[in-house]
């Protein structure tokens, strides 16, 4: 089992959105499409998603445990086809060489996870890193005891798609790190597998539900979900990390045609311009020929305040310090008696406040608290 991203295989149903941006390359795909099916087929057809549904049924009725079924399996034939399903971020080198040298010392705590299936063929659910982690010892030192995993051996015809995807996020949102981003894929994955069962018809369910599953609040689920309003190229750029979330919520605020508008004309890059989406998506009852003569205006326009880091020696801390109060008092003062005498979106200034404990007496308490002030008054008052 090899640590690098394999190419995306599609298991059970494709959740992800899948549009073609103008200039991608065209994907050809087969399908095979049976016209007129035969009663048989129907019949055939039928019985699957009759026993689908009671299989979901028994699963979330009997909440089925698989502690039972502890087995050595050979790494060699332990698969990852459930991979595309799996969001969480792979832990660090660092992390990963700890989690070897634990094993090492004191032996796997906790086995792993797999699936057997008609054929023979395990798979991975749960433990990738700790599996990972045995590959290595293995590969380092050849013992036996390597090269067997004790593993908890869930047989694939007792579970369906949503049990596996949910017992994959339930045994890592505690241990494992997930970006906000890479959550808020998996959550929308599970709200679409969990509305196509019956019992989870009711968007209030699918919301506590979530809520459970992924330990975050109900109002935080149903925020997370708005990206479902995205147009198709928008979530297309969501899910292949073309975007931020960030940006995806702004483009929310309007019609899936206005986002389709406002992608047409600045491109991927383009929408990663935070301060011009605030602008475009203020108003959601804009009409598509005033989106079109604001995206012209925002075109040119620029963001209103930038960074800059400075590092500079202790022995030149308090000169720079000094430069920067007299550009306050001035240039930034100027500026700031047009907005009600306020810093805030003209020059403000942050220091390091670890270091500063460090530099007590070194520099000047007055020039760094008026550095500090919010406002002309305050500053003034500082003696």
């Amino acid at each position: 089992m090899k640590k690098e991203k394999p190419e995306r295989i599609i298991l059970g149903e494709d959740l992800r959105p899948n549009y073609r941006l103008k200039n991608d390359p065209v994907r050809i795909t087969e399908v095979e499409i049976q016209l007129n099916p035969s009663p048989e087929t129907l019949k055939r057809r039928a019985e699957e998603e009759r026993n689908t549904l009671i299989k979901r049924a028994k699963i979330i009725n009997e909440r089925p445990e698989f502690f039972n079924n502890l087995q050595k399996v050979d790494i060699d034939i332990i698969n990852d086809d459930f991979y595309p399903w799996n969001l969480f971020d792979w832990p660090t080198k660092m992390e990963q060489m700890d989690l070897a040298r634990s094993i090492d010392t004191v032996g796997l705590i906790n086995p792993i996870y797999v699936t057997l299936d008609k054929t023979g063929r395990y798979n991975v659910i749960v433990g990738r890193c700790r599996l990972l982690a045995f590959c290595d010892l293995w590969k380092a030192t050849s013992l036996d005891k390597y090269r067997f995993i004790p593993c908890y051996v869930i047989p694939y015809e007792d579970v369906d798609e949503l049990f596996i995807r949910s017992i994959m996020i339930e045994s890592n949102i505690c241990f494992r790190k997930i970006s906000k981003g890479n959550m808020i894929k998996a959550l929308l994955e599970n709200h679409t597998l969990m509305k196509l069962g019956k019992q989870f018809r009711n968007e209030s369910n699918v919301g506590i539900e979530l809520s459970k599953l992924f330990q975050i609040s109900e109002s935080s689920v149903f925020n997370y979900l708005k990206v479902r309003s995205l147009c198709n190229p928008a979530q297309t750029l969501l899910y292949d990390d073309e975007i931020s979330i960030q940006a995806a919520t702004y483009l929310t605020k309007v019609s899936k045609e206005k986002q389709e508008k406002i992608l047409e004309a600045f491109g991927k890059e383009g929408v990663k311009a935070i301060f011009r989406l605030k602008l475009l998506t203020k108003d959601e009852n804009i009409t598509i020929e005033q989106l079109q003569k604001e995206i012209n205006r925002v075109k040119s326009l620029v963001p209103e305040k930038t960074r800059i880091t400075i590092e500079v020696s202790k022995k030149l801390l308090s000169p720079l310090m000094q430069h920067l109060l007299d550009f306050k008092r001035t240039n930034a003062a100027e500026q700031a008696g047009r907005m009600q005498g306020k810093f805030k979106n003209v020059f403000t200034v942050r220091f390091n406040d670890k270091d500063l404990g460090y530099y007590k007496g070194m520099i000047d308490e007055i020039v760094l608290k008026k550095l500090l002030s919010k406002n002309i008054s305050d500053m003034a008052k500082i003696k």
